[in-house]
């Protein structure tokens, strides 16, 4: 879900920029920047709120880790954008947008594009990045289990058995 929260703060402002005329290498790197500084933040508050790790150990390390990661999926985002503007694709991403009904410039459909192709890659190694940043949660105990009822003075591991007899049959 958390991954869900950055992925839309960071479409959301990924398109905006790209609308503005920002080329898709820039507008990745807002829209990258903001939204796993939203997932860093909800993750900390929420799922790794019992980490072992500082949280000012936990912030730099992910700041490094942002700084490499964002750069390498802009990269693929322009990569993935420059392949869609080609003379063979383009006209096919025209003509899947005219048999759809959506009017929408072509250029933000290949941004929209670059940008969904490199998502499942960027959302997988980021979820690794912080499981390894924050260290693994620690996990739930069990509550132990007496060895004996206080109240009855009966051991949990004691079978009943029905009237009859110590050799009668198990309850």
């Amino acid at each position: 879900m958390l991954s869900g929260i950055g992925w839309v703060v960071d479409f959301v402002a990924y398109n905006a920029m790209t609308l503005a005329g920002v080329g898709l290498f820039g507008a990745n790197i807002v829209g990258a920047a903001a939204g796993m500084a939203t997932v860093f933040v909800l993750g900390r508050l929420s799922l790794f709120r019992g980490s072992r790790v500082a949280l000012r150990h936990a912030t730099g390390l992910y700041a490094a880790w942002s700084l490499f990661a964002v750069l390498f999926a802009s990269l693929l985002i322009e990569l993935v954008g420059k392949a869609l503007h080609s003379p063979m694709v383009q006209p096919a991403v025209s003509l899947a947008l005219a048999t759809l009904h959506l009017r929408m410039p072509v250029n933000l459909a290949i941004s929209i594009i670059a940008k969904l192709v490199i998502t499942p890659l960027t959302m997988l190694l980021n979820f690794c990045a912080m499981t390894v940043i924050n260290g693994h949660r620690r996990p739930a105990r069990p509550a132990p289990i007496p060895d004996e009822d206080p109240d009855s003075g009966v051991r949990p591991d004691v079978q009943l058995r029905e009237p009859g007899g110590p050799g009668g049959r198990p309850m």
